[in-house]
Order: structure tokens, then C-alpha cells, then sequence
């Protein structure tokens, strides 16, 4: 029997026979935020009777404590509760409840890529952890079938906020779509003042989806003004398999090991510091079928292939926060840190020619990536009156320093001789794509909110210094040799400015707006990327004009709360984007076609957003949330593949957060007829059914169940087929998980 059915089994005992033995079980009374609270305006809208989904605070959206509609804004909140009760185990499942928020996901190999908000994704929508930037994975190896933002263990997650729309004036560059911020576990979430001084739980979980185990172990303890956290998370799964498959999935086994420990000092009432060490290992191993076949465009046939990825992600951080007014500052909050993350992607051939019988050769490649991030942001906060009005400035200062290498090798070996060279498909290894890069970000920001009466104005502009400057060794001419192009440095200024506005016609009813502007810098791979692929005949070429991308972003909407619980929002916005980077044809030099990354006119994104709930009694509700949004390039008038065609979802649910709770839940999704080249696979519209159901016996024991895909409707992401025919033989392998069941058990003492 395995480690993680004992597991299993003694969770199911303990729940059966053991748990009112355990003493008085800790819970966090503060369940919003890990830092004391922030200053606030005088004046605060009052919170209904019971709790709506308006009522749940966001601290990232404004730098600010502040309740979702206290924001002229779009945020979602996703709690640790919720991710227990819907057995979320991953990024794919992280976004399934959320309007206008995806994740695409490779199948091949390279599993859940990046955030997809409101059509715009990659790289352009920060992430970040205890509001530290995540290393990010260069976009220009995107289309390799490796591409990976998937550097977060849910299990150390207490909230997540995903902020839709530019939000550069609080962040900078690479905030140009939105921000997702992770919030980690604090001590003060398990230990209650007053209560015991220690917490310890377990905890597992499996996933059907992918056939995955996994095991967590929690602990706290507090002596005196001193707190600290350990928590530990295993995982153990293979691939996902696709609903009504005619295709098997490529073979895949993974293992995960996360650490996250938690040091909070309070050396008085007003002081907070905290030190936070986390650490992610994740392997995974493929057997790449999909690869497999003969390949004219390769001018090869490759018999089998295998790969071997490693992500490895480390961070330290600390932060204090003075909660007390000094001189003209009410709050003082200090962060430094150091990330850093090391990708190794290996992959072993064995080719021939085309339509031959054996292979001929071996080919054993090795791709790294390597950065570092350091920095720090100083944030403070004023309450002031200016002619008898309140205002509370929120403003600070951040630098930052990347590093950042792509290193790149490959051996082939001719099997009837054993003659091993370092030249294959028309590249010389090692080498380099884009040249180590250098880059340093700065900058200052103030937002301000005024306070007059029902009506709330939120003015804020950021100025951003950003400098580039590459560092070509051998590597990188041995890729980019026959371009014969220096790479440049680079250096941007941007203002970013933004303003919203709240009016509350009473305490129910209120209505919002806000303009926003984004930026983003042009990225250390786009700018001075190089590539020689003679026996492909074309070359990409580097680009040291490129502008920085920016967007213009329009929001309203209006929102309703009342005190039985019941509420709702609509929103709509019009994005109009500005100077897009991606890659074109530029030339022919005789049979070699050049490519380079250059700015793409303006895209224009659009759409409504609506979301709500009817608390009818204090244990029955209704939710529901809508998202329609379309995209147009504004240069040939064709869609943006990468907005999602329209969703709607409504739930059923029955629970008062203690006892039995129970959730079913119905997605409708619109085909995906708005693609940009007519041969494109346009994903079927679907509907989905769902179901979630709770327990908690006592406070010290509670389990989750949840049963996906119910009538195992065979069904498509459309952020996993852009670019992918309609006729393509892979085609079934893009297919969403059939009907899968998902469990997790938790003990607590």
C-alpha cells in the first residue's frame, strides 16, 4: 500500500474516531491580510449583515486595505477556503470560476503556461508572490512546447488577487494586462490570540485529472512576540487525459517539493517584521508520441523522444512595516528580496531520414534558463485633510535587478560510426538566442484618495526609469554570427498616469469608473534576439528600435450590495493597446527568409463583465457570472485569437461555512468563431456540469469532494488551439479532462 493511501486512511480514521480528541483547534480571526491594518480613509461604507463577494478586501489593487467595491476597478479574490472546497490543485484550476480569466495549457509537454486576462497574457500580466515580482520565462521560446509560469504551490496560498486591466501606475512594466498577486500563509492564520501557542495539520489530496497525490504538512508555533510557520507539500502525478480521446496522452510523470517558512517578529505594537524563505522543486519526465513521425519540414523522421524538464524557484524576503505615525507618515512598509528561478529542459531523439527504417543518429539536447531578481520597494502611507477633505496618499518608491541567461546545447551522434558533433539542424552549439541581459527598473509612484461625501476620486500617476543592456559572449555569436548585428542597450522613461472615481447614491447602490494607462517595456529577448536556421533558410534578426508597448484602458460599471448578503456588479471596458511586439517577415536574402520582432499597430479589446449572488435564505444562494468580450487589430481588421469567446456560469449552493456544504455548478461557453485565419480550429461550444460538497466535522477535521466534467462532455480551451488547423492529427490531444473526481482530507490540532 502506498505512503499516500495510509495517508488517505488515516485522515478517514481520524475523522471517524479521533477528532473531538484533538484540543481547541486555532483559527486566524484576520483572514484578509498579513500586515496590520493600513491606514483608512474616515469614512467607510457600512458592511452588510452578512458578508457579499463586494465585501472581500484586496490589498493589491491600490496598495491599500480596501473591500472590492471600495476599487474603481475589476478584482477577483480566490481564498484558501475556496481552493479547498474546489479541489484546486493547479493554475487551470485556480481561473475556472473567474469571467474573463484563463489559462492556456500545453499538452505536449510543457502543461500550464501563463494568465490570459481579458485576451491578453504571457509576460505582460505580472505575477507576483508577498508582492514580489515571479521570474518570468522569455516569450520568444514560447511556440518551443516548454513554456512554463507555473511556479506556485497552491497549498501555501492563503489568498490570490487578480486585478483586471493595466495596473503600471502601481507596478510598473509587465503590468500591462493585469496582476496576479499570491498572498503565502501566515502564523497568525493558525494561531489566535489568546489561544494555544502551537498548530499542526495534515493534509491530502488527489486529483483525477491527472491521477496525482498530494501530501501536506503545516506547522506553527508563537513564544511571546515571536511567530514562525514550516509548511511542506508533496506532489506525484502523470498526464492529464483528454475527454473522448481518439489520441493517447504523451506519457508524463511529475514530482513536486515545496517549502515555505514563515519568521514574524513584533517588537511592539506598532512594528511588524517578517523573513520568508521559499523553495520549489518540480521534475517532470515525457515521452513526447506527439513528436514522433515523419517531418518534411524538419527533413527528418525521429522514431522517439523524450524529455526532461526541471524548474527550480528560490526566494527570500523581508519586510517591516511600522504601523504608527511618525512625523507625516501613518504607515511605513519596507520590502527587500532575491529570487531567483533555474530551468533545465532536456530532450533526447533518435532520427533518421524521412521515410527510413532505423535511425540514424542521436540527438541529445540541454536548454537552460537562468534569472535572478532583486530589489526593493519602500511604500508610505498620509492621512491628511486638504481644505477639509480627507485624503489618504499612498506613495513609495522600488528598484529592481535582473539577470537574465538562456544557454543553449546540443550533441548529435551518428550511430554507425559513434562520431559526435556539435552541429545539427543548421545551428553550431553551445549558444545563445538573445545575449545575457542586465536589467535594472526603477520607480516612483503617488495615488491619492479623496474622500467628498458619497463620491470617492482616486488620481495616480508612476514614473518609470527602465535600462537594458545586453552582454554578447561567444555563445551568443556562435547564434547570431552570420547577422552580424551588435546588440544594443536600451533606456525608457514612462509616465503612467490613472484616475478613478466611486459614487455611492446610497449605501446599497454605487457606480465607478476609471482610465488607466500601461506600459511595458521592450523585453531582453525581443530586442536583440539572433538566430542563424540555414538548413530552415531563415533567420530572426535583432531589433534594438523597438517601443514600448502601451495601453489605454476605459472601465464603468455599477454594483449593488444589501445586507441578506445578495449583490452584484457590471462592468464593461474598451482597452485600446499600442505598439505590440511580435515577430514578422522582413526580407528574403536569396533563399533565407528573415524574421524580426518589430511594434504591431494598435488592437483594440472590448467587452462586458457581470458577476452576482442571491442569498434567498441564510443557507440557500444563487450565483452567477457572465464574460463577453471581443478583440479586433486594428491594422487588418481581423480578431485577437486570444480572447475568449463568451462564458456564462451559474451555481447552486447550500451551506453556512460549518457543517455540510454543497455547491453545484453549470458553465456555458460560446463557440470560438472569432479567430484570424479562416483553417484555425474554432472550439464547440459546451456546457459543463459540476459539483462540490463539504464537511466539516468539528473544528479540527474537514473534507471536500468534487466531481468535475459530470456528463464527461468532450470539450476545448481556446487558449490551447490558437494557431492550431482544424484538421490537425494532434488535435484530440487538446481536449479538456473527461469526468474526474477530486478529494482532499485535512486533520488539524
Amino acid at each position: 500500500m502506498s505512503i499516500r493511501k495510509v495517508i488517505f486512511f488515516l485522515l478517514a480514521g481520524t475523522a471517524l474516531g479521533g477528532a473531538v480528541a484533538f484540543p481547541a483547534a486555532a483559527q486566524n480571526t484576520d483572514p484578509v491580510t498579513n500586515a496590520p491594518p493600513s491606514p483608512q480613509p474616515q469614512a467607510q461604507p457600512p458592511v452588510p449583515a452578512h458578508p457579499t463577494q463586494l465585501d472581500a478586501v484586496t490589498t493589491a489593487a491600490t496598495r491599500t486595505k480596501r473591500p472590492i467595491d471600495a476599487v474603481p476597478g475589476t478584482v477577483s479574490i480566490i481564498t484558501s477556503e475556496e481552493i479547498d472546497r474546489d479541489n484546486m490543485q493547479n493554475m487551470r484550476d485556480l481561473v475556472r470560476n473567474e469571467p474573463g480569466v484563463s489559462i492556456s495549457t500545453q499538452p505536449a509537454r510543457g502543461g500550464n503556461t501563463n494568465f490570459i486576462i481579458r485576451g491578453i497574457g504571457g509576460n505582460r500580466v505580472l505575477v507576483m508572490t508577498d508582492g514580489v515580482r515571479l521570474p518570468d520565462f522569455p516569450g520568444s521560446n514560447a511556440g518551443a512546447g516548454t513554456y512554463t509560469r507555473d511556479f506556485v504551490d497552491l497549498e501555501s496560498i492563503k489568498r490570490v488577487e487578480i486585478i483586471r486591466g493595466p495596473v503600471s501606475v502601481l507596478y510598473g512594466s509587465d503590468a500591462l494586462g493585469g496582476v496576479v498577486a499570491y498572498t503565502t500563509k501566515d502564523p497568525s492564520d493558525y494561531l489566535v490570540p489568546g489561544g494555544p501557542n502551537s498548530f499542526a495539520s495534515i493534509k491530502g489530496a488527489y486529483s483525477g485529472a491527472d491521477n496525482s497525490f498530494t501530501e501536506t504538512l503545516t506547522g506553527a508555533i508563537r513564544h511571546d512576540k515571536v511567530e514562525f510557520l514550516g509548511l511542506y507539500t508533496r506532489r506525484d502525478g502523470h498526464e492529464v487525459v483528454p475527454a473522448a480521446s481518439s489520441l493517447g496522452p504523451n506519457p508524463t510523470s511529475y514530482s513536486e517539493n515545496s517549502f515555505l517558512a514563515k519568521l514574524v517578529l513584533r517588537p511592539s505594537d506598532a512594528d511588524t517584521i517578517r523573513v520568508i524563505g521559499e523553495y520549489l522543486d518540480r521534475r517532470q519526465t515525457t515521452q513526447v508520441l506527439s513528436n514522433v513521425g515523419d517531418f518534411p519540414s524538419l527533413v527528418a523522421k525521429i522514431y522517439d523522444e523524450w524529455g526532461a524538464d526541471r524548474t527550480q524557484r528560490y526566494r527570500i524576503s523581508g519586510q517591516w512595516v511600522h504601523d504608527e505615525r511618525f512625523m507625516f507618515v501613518d504607515r511605513l512598509d519596507l520590502l527587500v528580496y532575491f529570487t531567483a528561478l533555474d530551468r533545465q529542459e532536456d530532450t533526447v531523439q533518435l532520427r533518421g531520414a524521412n521515410n527510413g527504417v532505423i535511425p540514424s543518429n542521436f540527438r541529445a539536447s540541454s536548454f537552460l534558463f537562468a534569472q535572478t531578481l532583486s530589489g526593493a520597494e519602500l511604500q508610505l502611507n498620509t492621512n491628511v485633510k486638504l481644505f477639509g477633505v480627507p485624503n489618504l496618499l499612498t506613495y513609495g518608491l522600488s528598484f529592481s535587478y535582473t539577470t537574465t541567461s538562456r544557454p543553449r546545447d546540443r550533441t548529435q551522434v551518428t550511430l554507425a560510426t559513434g562520431v559526435a558533433n556539435k552541429t545539427s539542424g543548421g545551428e553550431t552549439f553551445p549558444n545563445k538566442n538573445f545575449p545575457d541581459t542586465t536589467t535594472v527598473q526603477g520607480g516612483l509612484y503617488l495615488q491619492d484618495e479623496i474622500l467628498a461625501g458619497p463620491l470617492t476620486v482616486m488620481p495616480a500617476v508612476r514614473l518609470d526609469y527602465y535600462s537594458l543592456t545586453p552582454n554578447p559572449d561567444a555563445d551568443f555569436w556562435r547564434s547570431s554570427g552570420a547577422i552580424n548585428v551588435l546588440p544594443s542597450a536600451s533606456t525608457y522613461l514612462s509616465v503612467s498616469p490613472k484616475l478613478g472615481a466611486i459614487y455611492r447614491f446610497t449605501d446599497e447602490y454605487s457606480a465607478f469608473a476609471q482610465y488607466a494607462r500601461g506600459f511595458r517595456a521592450p523585453p531582453y529577448d525581443n530586442a536583440n534576439f539572433g538566430f542563424n536556421n540555414l538548413s530552415s533558410f531563415y533567420q530572426i534578426l535583432p531589433n534594438g528600435n523597438l517601443k514600448p508597448e502601451s495601453s489605454d484602458s476605459f472601465e464603468a460599471g455599477v454594483r449593488g450590495k444589501f445586507a441578506s448578503g445578495s449583490s452584484f456588479s457590471l462592468t464593461a471596458f474598451y482597452n485600446l493597446y499600442n505598439n505590440f511586439i511580435d515577430t514578422a517577415v522582413v526580407g528574403m536574402v536569396g533563399p533565407i527568409t528573415q524574421f524580426q520582432y518589430i511594434n504591431l499597430p494598435s488592437a483594440t479589446i472590448w467587452g462586458f463583465e457581470a458577476r452576482g449572488e442571491w442569498q434567498f435564505t441564510p443557507e440557500w444562494a444563487v450565483l452567477g457570472n457572465f464574460a463577453f468580450a471581443r478583440g479586433i487589430n486594428n491594422a487588418n481588421g481581423l480578431p485577437i485569437d486570444s480572447v475568449d469567446p463568451w462564458k456564462v456560469r451559474g451555481s447552486i449552493r447550500y451551506g453556512t461555512g460549518v457543517g455540510f456544504g454543497a455547491q453545484i455548478n453549470n458553465t456555458v461557453a460560446s463557440q470560438h468563431d472569432q479567430v484570424s485565419v479562416p483553417s484555425y480550429f474554432q472550439t464547440p461550444a459546451y456546457y459543463l456540469l459540476d459539483a462540490t460538497i463539504s464537511y466539516n466535522w468539528t473544528p479540527h477535521f474537514q473534507a471536500n469532494l468534487g466531481l468535475f466534467n459530470i456528463t464527461n462532455v468532450k470539450y476545448f480551451n481556446s487558449q490551447d488551439v490558437i494557431g492550431v488547423a482544424w484538421n490537425s492529427v494532434q488535435l484530440d490531444r487538446y481536449a479538456q479532462p473527461g469526468r474526474y473526481v477530486g478529494v482532499n482530507l485535512t486533520a488539524k490540532w
